[in-house]
């Protein structure tokens, strides 16, 4: 599901029915229905989801488009990254994608928060996603950080020049570590346990002065 860049309403933007499900209406939505997406009943949209359940498996964020060399980088190193992918929609909106499934979406494929589930889900259009809709609006989908290397190459060629000035100009890496080499040195190196795991060393008593020691406990402060 997208997430929008914007959460207030736009001047002019038609808002919900004080009644946004009303008891009559069609369990499927007529064809050219123009309603807001949170006056679709329930009866509605369990219609139109049934047997898919896609929009509650990834989430879409928007992001800057990248322009400067260091832009490109930062997101192709993202892209090498298992479970990240971006996307661009005409004419010129990027964002970020991650496949990952609601913890809310039960057994049977169904809400079980639904009532009380984010304002985002209820405005999403189930008559327009993209199982009606063919994702027509996207231009470029960028699986690995190779994706967005070449297609800046090729459609981008003076954006891809800049960014291999740009390592060029990093400094020397250091010499690459075998992981797999002197395994047996890793039963010398020290374990990070976890900051729950981690206990506070006991504290030492304060040795007392030889006035103190010869005070009756009672009269200790």
């Amino acid at each position: 599901m997208k997430a929008r860049t914007r959460t207030a309403p736009v001047p002019g933007e038609r808002a919900s029915s004080a009644h946004p499900h009303p008891a009559d209406a069609p369990a499927v939505p007529v064809r050219g229905d123009k309603r807001d997406p949170k006056e679709l009943s329930g009866a509605e949209n369990a219609s139109l989801c049934e047997g898919c359940v896609r929009c509650c498996t990834y989430i879409t964020v928007e992001i800057d488009p990248p322009r400067a060399a260091w832009e490109y980088d930062q997101w192709i190193w993202a892209l090498h990254h298992r479970g990240i992918q971006l996307y661009v929609e005409l004419p010129e909106a990027w964002f970020v994608h991650f496949e990952t499934v609601c913890d809310k979406l039960n057994e049977s494929g169904r809400c079980s928060i639904y009532g009380r589930h984010p304002v985002l889900c209820r405005e999403y259009d189930p008559r327009t996603c993209e199982r009606r809709v063919p994702l027509s609006e996207v231009r470029a989908w960028f699986n690995h950080g190779e994706d967005l290397e070449n297609w800046l190459r090729d459609q981008r060629p003076a954006h891809y020049r800049r960014l291999m000035a740009f390592r060029r100009d990093m400094p020397a890496g250091p010499p690459i570590a075998d992981a797999r080499k002197n395994r047996g040195l890793a039963a010398g190196l020290v374990t990070i346990a976890s900051a729950g795991a981690m206990s506070r060393p006991a504290r030492a008593p304060a040795p007392l002065d030889a006035a103190s020691a010869a005070m009756p406990r009672g009269r200790r402060r």
